[in-house]
């Protein structure tokens, strides 16, 4: 194993990196940075303009000081297809060569026109046959190439497209406290980005139910703009309580905020509604947030009084030790936007 690992995530308005130096235990997060994009060039966590993200990424290996060439990066848009699905038990060799010709009925696209991975849920017999219960991903493979493109372009070499929600369970999922080591109780792992929801249900690291919503912080800042007649930077800043210079009222604000945060958290909690009817018995006992869309205020509250769980910040660097040279203050204002990043980096025996 090497002994660094690089994630690199690609968002909606930056570019992220984040390298680990794998050789101690916990690993060190010993480079990490953050680069904006220009608009359109990704929307709705896809890579429109791959020449302007490559671009955007070069600045961000000058910028962050990386040397290293090989990167982990993510994908996570509605592009991205999950589902669970059940087949025959075979040895991973033969499940990767017979799946294409398994899963084609689970997924509403071609198969030669899909990326095809698996996350293993369990193994388990029923009237004498092995089965496998499969989390399924299958994500458009012009979509894939796009990211792989904007890497290339920039002189990179992508060794690993992971999907985003299993890269925020190893980033910051938790299996312990609030009865989480009992069969059945879960974790709920969210990421809120500019335009995209990232969302993973894990039991103790195993994923059991994804969903990637096409809403996030951008629509409250719409809603804020769109209400008080603001512009988009002005409206992001009100919507952070960063006072605006002859702007509205505070109490305006945020109310106008709360409201379209509300329908947002209504969101979420029907995707966990429709994960626990789907799944009798299961509980999920805690949902741990984190992105740039988690720093709006109120949002952790408001989490709670909607939802029927304990509700936290996410921490990536529990499972790091920064060795970035910030202050205590831009250390903690970055460590909700690495999170993702840190999970890329993070080997999936290490989350």
């Amino acid at each position: 194993m090497s002994r660094s690992r690089i994630g690199l995530d690609v968002g909606s308005r930056a570019v992220r990196a984040a390298e680990l130096s794998l050789s101690s235990d916990p690993p060190e997060l010993v480079r990490a940075a953050q680069v904006a994009l220009p608009p359109g060039a990704v929307e709705s966590g896809e890579i429109s303009d791959p020449a302007a993200v490559a671009q955007g990424i070069r600045e961000l290996w000058s910028r962050g000081g990386f040397r290293g060439k090989q990167v982990v990066m993510g994908v996570g848009n509605q592009r991205v297809i999950v589902r669970e699905v059940t087949v025959p038990a075979l040895p991973e060799k033969e499940l990767r060569a017979s799946l294409p010709f398994q899963v084609q009925e689970f997924i509403p696209l071609p198969v030669d026109e899909a990326v095809l991975d698996f996350d293993v849920i369990e193994e388990y017999e029923e009237e004498g046959r092995r089965l496998l219960r499969l989390l399924l991903v299958a994500a458009h493979r012009e979509m894939v190439n796009r990211h792989v493109q904007a890497a290339l372009e920039a002189k990179l070499d992508p060794v690993g497209i992971d999907l985003v929600p299993f890269a925020l369970v190893r980033a910051i999922g938790q299996s312990d406290g609030m009865g989480l080591e009992t069969a059945g109780v879960t974790e709920c792992v969210v990421d809120v980005g500019a335009d995209v929801t990232n969302l993973c249900v894990h039991e103790q690291g195993t994923p059991r139910f994804v969903r990637i919503l096409p809403s996030a912080g951008q629509d409250v800042t719409v809603a804020v703009g769109r209400a008080l007649g603001l512009e988009d930077e002005a409206a992001e800043r009100a919507k952070r309580g960063v006072p605006v210079e002859e702007g509205p009222p505070p109490e305006e604000v945020q109310r106008i905020a709360a409201g379209r945060a509300t329908a947002f958290v209504d969101e979420l909690r029907s995707s966990l509604d429709f994960y626990l009817s789907q799944t009798p018995g299961a509980r999920v006992g805690r949902v741990v947030v984190s992105g740039g869309g988690s720093r709006l205020p109120g949002l952790v509250d408001l989490l709670a009084a909607r939802l029927n769980a304990e509700v936290a910040i996410g921490h990536a660097f529990q499972k790091v030790t920064p060795r970035l040279s910030m202050e205590p203050t831009e250390l903690e204002a970055a460590e909700p936007v690495l999170a993702v990043a840190i999970g890329l980096a993070l080997p999936p025996e290490q989350g």
